[in-house]
């Protein structure tokens, strides 16, 4: 979020976003109705205080695992935890908040075919969030997958077709996208004459699934490797080295199923790493480790090291103005991992950069983005993007793509996208960056034939959320505001069981009309009215418990629906405690 937006909208927030509950006064100690809660991603629910003796205000340790609106409604972002706080008076009351990933489950973990053309129906159940579930193949020329049509959702349970395209194995994987290396199921596929490992693990909970990066480490003598291994379960993990003389192992702490094991290299020869379940020494993984006495791939290097073979690349990565460190790697190298190495040498991640495990955040108000990525020359598995708090779809959308050297139909980018086809189209146009006021250039990749419709909408939404834009009007992606004169605020809906944050812009300067303004045009978009918020219009029928009061606001007639059990029946109550909140549309 760059330096204007994130103090506009600080002071926007300090003078009209006051995240307050009016309480009923009590002469008992204020307390929370619970003290400890545990969420699946995506999922909500919602504390309350009693015995305020004034108003509540609420706020979150960490807005990337959990968020708290001013009615105390939390939010599960992110797998972790964090506390969110309540504050009455002098009273500072907490809660812990632990958010869990969702759980994936098969009907069938593996499938076989005869031959090529058949397809199965395995059912598939997902507990916790149906939000962004994908499906994607190791193999495609082996087996493909794809949820049965039309798509329809059976409670938890989907229905999903496997069909054989060849010979050979391969593994469906069936994963909810937005945390795709912590929920993720394996369905193991068949085809001909090629048995599946029944000692291959299905990522079910009775088996340990271990995934290390590489299976084959070099490193010269004297200098150390760090080698990533992700697990179901860690805690099941051990390992052994079949010669202490060749090198040397250490197990680092783990994080979000993630463990790095340090290798350090002793004298010139061959070893075996080998990590293994404890419970199930049948569950194991072998990685052949080298030391050599001269230069080895994937190791930095203050000089420059002499390549091995003609075909080698030497990344050169300066540090200052005398310092420049030097990395040996194979032509086939991994750009994700060799930028992960030199971020944990420099300890520092650069924005909009692809990396092989979690990058470290520049800034408290970072976050990332993970994506599995399709270009067969790497390493399956998860890469993640930094990225700054108010940053740009496009050159993630740019980043992901040229990693996979693959440029995807109706997607935006900040270069010139290469074709799948001949008969693609490009289009482009410009905008300008607000994080710097330069002009940039857009392009989309279009195919034969494309839906003009559905491109010119893309195109102009981006053009609005980047220049010209509409007051009161709900965008899916951050405008970019001149922000001498508007803001952006946010608010979060649930449709169709899919959360989404969604953006406004209102003048910077608004007042009480300006405000109830905005509430009319988030509840249009939501459908939902909130209680203790101040609406032009009432709902018009108020459910069980609720009732609706009717008041003014200068020459404003206005409403406000509120909870009975919370204020009984008294208009006065809950309309002052809601003058005091109108604001409460807003959620950060």
């Amino acid at each position: 979020m760059n330096k204007i937006f994130k103090s506009l909208l600080s002071v926007f927030l300090a003078v009209f976003m006051v995240v307050s509950l009016t309480a009923i006064p009590s002469s008992a100690a204020a307390s929370l109705s619970k003290t400890s809660i545990s969420l699946t991603k995506g999922y909500q629910t919602t504390l309350s205080v009693s015995g305020a003796s004034g108003s509540v205000t609420w706020s979150t340790g960490d807005k990337s695992i959990a968020t708290v609106s001013s009615t105390g409604k939390v939010v599960g972002k992110g797998i972790g935890t964090t506390y969110v706080y309540a504050q009455t008076g002098s009273t500072t009351l907490k809660c812990k908040v632990t958010v869990i990933a969702a759980k994936i489950t098969a009907s069938s973990s593996s499938v076989s075919f005869d031959r090529a053309g058949e397809s199965k129906t395995v059912t598939v159940t997902v507990k916790g969030s149906h939000s962004n579930l994908s499906v994607g193949s190791t193999n495609k020329s082996v087996a493909s997958a794809s949820w049965v049509r039309p798509v329809k959702w059976d409670g938890d349970k989907i229905k999903l077709n496997v069909t054989a395209k060849g010979n050979g194995t391969a593994r469906i994987k069936v994963y909810l996208k937005n945390y795709s290396s912590t929920c993720y199921k394996y369905i193991d596929v068949n085809v001909g004459d090629y048995p599946v490992d029944d000692d291959v693990d299905d990522g079910s909970d009775s088996n340990t699934v271990i995934m290390p990066y590489t299976d084959k480490v070099e490193v010269s003598s004297g200098n150390t490797y760090t080698l990533q291994v992700y697990s179901t379960n860690q805690n099941n993990l051990d390992y052994s080295i079949s010669d202490s003389k060749v090198a040397a192992v250490t197990a680092g702490t783990t994080t979000n199923n993630y463990r790095n094991y340090t290798i350090k290299g002793i004298s010139e020869g061959t070893a075996t790493l080998k990590i293994y379940d404890k419970t199930n020494t049948k569950k194991y993984s072998d990685i052949k480790i080298t030391v050599t006495n001269g230069a080895a791939y994937y190791e930095i290097y203050t000089a420059q090291p002499a390549k091995l073979v003609s075909t080698d690349l030497i990344i050169k990565v300066p540090v200052n103005g005398t310092t420049t460190y030097y990395m040996l790697v194979p032509a086939s190298y991994d750009p994700a991992y060799t930028n992960t190495l030199f971020a944990e040498k420099l300890n520092k991640y650069s924005y909009y950069e692809v990396y092989s495990s979690v990058p470290a955040r520049s800034a408290s108000n970072d976050t990332y983005k993970s994506f599995n990525h399709e270009n067969r020359k790497y390493t399956y598995g998860a890469r993640y993007i930094l990225l700054p708090a108010n940053y740009d779809e496009v050159k993630y959308n740019t980043a992901v793509a040229k990693y996979n050297e693959r440029y995807e139909y109706y997607t935006i980018y900040n270069e010139n996208p290469a074709k799948q086809d001949s008969w693609d189209e490009v289009k482009t146009w410009t905008v300008n960056d607000a994080s710097t006021g330069a002009t940039v250039r857009r392009y989309i990749l279009l195919p034969y034939g494309y839906d003009t419709e559905r491109a010119d909408k893309i195109m102009d939404d981006d053009k609005g959320s980047s220049s010209a834009y509409t007051y009161y009007v709900p965008y899916s992606k951050m405008p970019t505001v001149d922000a001498s004169k508007d803001t952006v605020i946010f608010y979060d809906m649930v449709k169709d069981d899919v959360f989404t944050t969604k953006y406004m812009v209102v003048p910077a300067n608004s007042g009480m009309a300006e405000i109830i303004k905005a509430n009319d045009a988030i509840q249009a978009d939501t459908g939902v009215f909130e209680y203790n918020v101040m609406y032009s219009q009432k709902k018009p029928v108020a459910g069980d418990g609720e009732r609706v009061v009717s008041g003014k606001v200068g020459s404003l007639n206005v409403y406000v629906l509120y909870s009975i059990s919370k204020y009984g029946n008294d208009d006065d109550a809950a309309f002052n405690a809601a003058r005091n909140n109108y604001a409460d549309g807003y959620k950060n």
